[in-house]
């Protein structure tokens, strides 16, 4: 589980993140992310309706991002606000192309070590 200092989940954190963040798109995920001004990361996956309309499928895979970001919580920079937004494609993948999908896009951006 993640600890509650590592979320985001005011509503004023998501707008202004969404407002003024640098953008990444991948194949399966868009990436914002924002310095934050703390000594730690906080992120948070969003995953809409029109991905799926089964609540189960959606946490599935909310839950699968997570545990990619849990293994690597110790490997992101510090002070960064993280949005990762997932798009339908990510259906094609097991987890560990997931994993390795997404390690790839945050390495690329040098969100992580």
């Amino acid at each position: 589980m993640i600890a509650q200092k590592n979320r985001l989940s005011k509503k004023a954190d998501f707008e202004r993140i969404f407002k003024s963040s640098n953008k990444d798109f991948g194949q399966c995920f868009t990436i914002r992310f924002l310095e934050n001004g703390l000594n730690y990361c906080r992120f948070s996956v969003v995953i809409s309706n029109r991905f799926s309309k089964k609540a189960t499928e959606r946490n599935r895979y909310r839950r699968q991002i997570k545990a990619v970001l849990l293994d690597n919580l110790s490997n992101f920079r510090e002070n960064i606000d993280l949005i990762i937004t997932v798009l339908p494609t990510i259906k094609k993948l097991d987890f560990a192309g997931i994993k390795a999908e997404l390690e790839k896009q945050l390495k690329s951006k040098k969100v992580i070590k």
